[in-house]
């Protein structure tokens, strides 16, 4: 790294790593031993950061050619839907969100040299602003005629929205509180799961209620976000087209022949949805009295399967191939190195590996078993 490319610290990026740590301005001064104004003048431009850089890249853990990149490319983005608890802090909401930033940056740096699988979304859905349960029936029906999934279980959901052109990754976000979240960026649209999640029922319903944003909710508003009746509206709705479309009402519905929870374990393993998401589906399709539901739930509070269900350790997570496929392709047809990756992206090799849900230490030594480091960027 140049001393010329040190002195031209892009300020916007510093403000994209200190937001994708977590940190306030007076977490990371503390940790730097500078003033909170001092880093926000270095965040505005007012004050170059060359002189703390590499105190930057040491408590960031960002090399200094993430700090030099441009900010050009992200022109425009929706909210971020988050699947989350109403606890979740606002400064980890941010982080995510900055991480899918990231996230299209690795995905634009790819794309110039490969062909994605193109967009393929239904485009005869009518958008409104509520919809009702019927509506939401109906449109998870069409989604999978559109997309020829039939109407039994699916098989890999992950593969399912990755070969329709809906960009996938698995992704550490620092506590258990968020479990998904979704974003169009530049008419792409992001799903991103908790890689701290290892149920894989609960991980493909994430994925179904994520969908739903994708295709219902992108008009949705940044502040219409922060309206909490707003927010309880169209999470209310994404969790309706989820189970929707997991569980098909004409195919789900003739399949269950007892409200024990030995018949819905036995219909867990066929269909890969939770045993609490097949409560509520039966009884939103009327297949269960409200007291054979309550009493259900009482034999889950019973059994503690609220936290833990059987099958759960069983049933595989789904895995998205996509980038492990693209690297492959790349390094195979010496298209690109390891050395080559890193250095562009310009982000630690552990955290594109994890970005791209490669097998750890995929990009950390190059072909000559030279391990590869942040500081041989610097």
């Amino acid at each position: 790294m140049s001393f010329n490319s040190i002195e031209n610290i892009n300020p916007v990026r510093l403000k994209k790593a200190r937001i994708s740590r977590g940190y306030s301005l007076a977490d990371l001064a503390d940790r730097i031993g500078v003033t909170k104004q001092y880093i926000s003048q270095c965040e505005l431009g007012i004050t170059n950061a060359s002189n703390i850089i590499y105190k930057l890249c040491d408590v960031l853990n960002y090399p200094v050619s993430f700090f030099s990149k441009s900010t050009k490319g992200i022109e425009t983005a929706s909210a971020t839907y988050f699947r989350s608890r109403k606890s979740t802090p606002k400064k980890l909401k941010e982080a995510a969100n900055e991480k899918v930033d990231l996230f299209s940056e690795i995905k634009d740096f790819f794309g110039e040299y490969i062909n994605y699988p193109e967009l393929n979304l239904p485009d005869n859905i009518e958008l409104k602003d509520e919809y009702t349960i019927e509506d939401l029936e109906k449109i998870a029906k069409n989604v999978r005629e559109y997309w020829k999934l039939g109407m039994g279980p699916i098989d890999d959901l992950v593969s399912v929205l990755q070969e329709n052109g809906i960009i996938i990754s698995k992704i550490k976000v620092g506590n258990n509180k968020i479990d998904a979240f979704s974003k169009w960026i530049n008419s792409v649209p992001y799903v991103f799961l908790s890689i701290d999640k290892d149920s894989a029922v609960r991980s493909r319903f994430d994925i179904a209620h994520e969908l739903c944003h994708i295709l219902l909710h992108q008009y949705i508003s940044k502040e219409d976000i922060e309206c909490k009746e707003k927010l309880n509206q169209i999470e209310k709705e994404a969790d309706a087209f989820a189970g929707a479309f997991l569980l098909p009402a004409e195919t789900f519905s003739r399949e269950v022949f007892s409200s024990s929870l030995d018949n819905l374990v036995r219909l867990k393993e066929r269909w890969k949805v939770s045993i609490s998401c097949m409560i509520n589906r039966c009884s939103t399709l009327g297949l269960f009295t409200d007291n054979q539901v309550a009493y259900l739930k009482k034999q889950m509070t019973y059994k503690n399967y609220w936290r833990r269900e059987p099958l759960d350790d069983t049933i595989q997570c789904e895995i998205p191939y996509l980038y492990k496929q693209i690297l492959e392709l790349l390094l195979e047809n010496n298209i690109l190195s390891k050395n080559d990756i890193v250095e562009k992206i310009a982000m630690n090799p552990e955290e594109i590996e994890e970005y791209c849900y490669l097998n750890a230490g995929i990009l950390c030594e190059n072909k000559s078993g030279k391990i590869i480091s942040m500081r041989d960027f610097r």
